[in-house]
């Protein structure tokens, strides 16, 4: 894995700046949309995979069950999501499609049964559609937002399992099923029946398994110092760094990875918009903010004023936040919202991505530059929460 804590923002890069010709990659997008997204799905089932196997390979590190899981499987979801999203595109008139993809959101149940009922491809036996429809049901249940696996569990769902096991295994083997038997719907071209070796209907048509016991298994737990972010803030800075030597250097593995170190981006400004410290942003701030992903109006100018109150204080270079600023108002202007790196177009299929072609290696390194940042900053307010408790304990 890339040492990764030796980038840092630095005054005039950008990331598309160009070091090196020969890691030059170019976001070559066919423009057919239904191609795009299912190419773009597969590459995100690809980066669940290797880290979905990399954990249960290694069941007894609990950094990569407890912290490691959760990005993975979001990784699973959002392949399911594009590929659903891309065959109703095949099949609807680009007329329609807009009103269908702003109307269904991430409900993936709703954009399968809508394909299947507009589809003339027969790919299912009557078992595999009764087990996808059962197994999307729940999804849909759970996590109508995508959001469930991308934030700390005391804000969804999972808040009320707190302290209780997930069962990686059960969960993932029925997840990547439900990818494989939908993947069967896909134009010949991509080679439907790829993963279908292995398909067991037998399997429980559920998402959420849960374990006895911890080892091998995934831990609900929430700190209460920090909301609940640190695990989610470690998990997926740490998946994007383990990907970037396993994946093939191209624009359709650089999205996941940019995907992954932005989040784990807006996870820490988040972390920050909550902290404890005395001076604070203000729980109506907090309130206000805390669900944007917009990150540098919404996120870091929220936070930029306590952070350079400490970082004063501690007698750090105010350099840095206003070249951080830079970089940050740069992320925003590529990716406001947190889709750009996650699908090929916005709901009216036009190509959104404003970037050509990067220096992969240059282009990741500049995002984990603005990562080690926003992290150090969080850091920071720890370690001046911790000061200021102790002074409190130890004149009050």
């Amino acid at each position: 894995m890339i040492e990764a804590g030796k980038y840092w923002v630095a005054k005039g890069q950008k990331i598309d700046d160009i070091n090196n010709i020969e890691d030059v990659i170019t976001f070559d997008w066919s423009k057919n949309p239904t191609d795009d997204y299912i190419k773009l799905s597969e590459s995100f089932y690809y980066a669940a995979r290797i880290i979905a196997e990399e954990i249960v390979e290694h069941s007894s590190d609990n950094v990569k069950c407890d912290q490691w899981f959760f990005p993975s499987f979001y990784l699973y979801r959002q392949a399911i999501e594009l590929l659903c999203k891309g065959l109703l595109i095949s099949v609807v008139p680009r007329k329609d499609i807009t009103n269908k993809l702003t109307t269904y959101k991430h409900n993936i149940i709703d954009l399968f049964k809508d394909y299947c009922s507009i589809s003339s491809t027969q790919a299912f036996i009557k078992d595999e559609v009764s087990w996808l429809n059962s197994y999307l049901t729940e999804l849909e249940i759970i996590d109508s937002k995508s959001n469930l696996f991308r934030y700390p569990i005391k804000d969804g769902y999972l808040n009320q399992y707190r302290d209780d096991f997930l069962d990686i295994v059960d969960m993932i083997n029925s997840i990547d099923q439900c990818y494989s038997l939908i993947f069967k719907c896909v134009n010949e071209k991509h080679s439907p029946l790829k993963y279908t070796n292995g398909i067991d209907l037998s399997l429980t048509p559920k998402v959420l398994f849960f374990a006895t016991h911890g080892f091998g298994n995934c831990m609900l737990y929430t700190s209460p110092w920090d909301e609940g972010y640190y695990p989610h803030i470690q998990g997926y800075s740490d998946i994007a760094y383990f990907l970037i030597d396993k994946m093939e250097k191209n624009h359709w593995s650089f999205l996941p990875i940019a995907f992954l170190i932005r989040h784990a981006i807006e996870l820490a400004l988040k972390c920050m918009l909550v902290s404890r410290t005395d001076t604070n942003v203000g729980e109506h701030v907090q309130r206000q903010k805390r669900r944007s992903h917009i990150i540098y109006k919404d996120l870091w100018k929220s936070v930029k004023d306590m952070v350079e109150h400490y970082a004063n204080a501690m007698g750090y270079d105010l350099e840095v936040v206003s070249c951080a600023d830079t970089y940050l108002n740069e992320l925003s202007s590529l990716d406001k919202q947190g889709d750009r790196f996650r699908y090929p177009t916005n709901y009216g299929l036009e190509y959104h991505l404003s970037l050509s072609k990067v220096d992969y290696y240059q282009a990741i390194y500049w995002l984990i530059g603005i990562f080690n940042f926003v992290n150090g900053c969080s850091d920071m307010l720890d370690a001046a929460y911790e000061f200021e408790c102790d002074m409190r304990s130890e004149y009050l």
